[in-house]
């Protein structure tokens, strides 16, 4: 039988041949009580209302675990920017995200069958059962939030994106680690937000009880960065090369898919691509 350190290490190994840019462990009561996971239930998901403006029914929420889950293995792939198409949406999800789903499911398999260990694979969004992957790479020890408010690794920057899958046993945690670039940072990200979603700090610490908040110190508005990615969407209906009633159904799909419901009866007539801001990712120096 394996110890959870040489289980950590085969998975970690296998990810990476299957594709996987980086790849980690963390524990899931220790993920269990990261700071996205314990400000979910208080500030809720309502992307469109500051926190404190968001009504009790929005908020105690939380995710919802698997009984028998014991470690998240994370994965990353690195989403180069020389190949900016990893990250359009298609209204299926990204070409990036499709790696990502394929290598869980293929580590998955190999897993279950190598050890005989369950396996769980939490869907990407909150609200339809996932985790908050942030929180999880960090602990795995793939990298750290920066004052982007986005993961920031050594040799990638914030240019990656992650996925994880649980399993129902003890593998030995590969983080958190000591690194923090951002101390001695001029903070070019903050400076190229089009919206100037960094300009205010929006979340207490004193408030939430928590002293690791949103771009680190609670200065990201996830209101107003929501703002420019409505927008985005906005300019790929504008780009679809149709008539309004071509437009409308795009708009229909993105929304369909936002609400968690699609209508598997209608097939798509119409391609779009809403191509979301990067510029915080892309400016980061780290990683160059």
């Amino acid at each position: 039988m394996l110890s959870p350190a040489e289980l950590t290490e085969k998975i970690i190994s296998k990810a990476t041949s299957l594709g996987a840019t980086v790849a980690g462990v963390a524990s899931v009561d220790t993920l269990k009580q990261s700071p996205s996971h314990r400000i979910y239930p208080i500030i809720g998901l309502d992307l469109d209302k500051r926190w404190p403006e968001v009504g009790n029914d929005a908020r105690n929420e939380s995710v919802a675990w698997p009984e028998d889950a014991k470690s998240a293995v994370v994965i990353g792939v690195e989403h180069n920017p020389a190949e900016p198409e990893l990250d359009w949406w298609d209204g299926k999800g990204t070409p990036g995200n499709r790696i990502l789903i394929r290598i869980a499911k293929e580590l998955s398999v190999w897993i279950e069958n190598s050890f005989t260990v369950r396996t769980h694979k939490p869907p990407y969004m909150i609200e339809k059962g996932g985790l908050f992957l942030k929180d999880a790479a960090v602990l795995a020890g793939l990298g750290c939030i920066g004052r982007n408010n986005l993961v920031v690794t050594p040799d990638y920057g914030p240019r990656i994106r992650f996925r994880a899958l649980l399993l129902g046993c003890e593998a030995e945690p590969t983080g958190p680690r000591d690194f923090n670039p951002c101390i001695d940072c001029k903070q070019p990200c903050r400076r190229v937000c089009p919206i100037k979603a960094f300009e205010q700090k929006v979340f207490s610490s004193k408030a939430l009880n928590l002293s690791k908040l949103p771009g680190t110190e609670g200065t990201y508005d996830r209101v107003t960065c929501n703002v420019k990615m409505n927008q985005d969407i906005v300019n790929a209906i504008d780009a679809v090369p149709s008539g309004q009633k071509e437009k409308h159904e795009a708009r229909l799909a993105i929304d369909g898919f936002e609400d968690g419901f699609r209508n598997k009866s209608q097939k798509a007539v119409v391609d779009y691509c809403v191509k979301y801001c990067r510029r915080c990712e892309l400016v980061c120096p780290v990683g160059k």
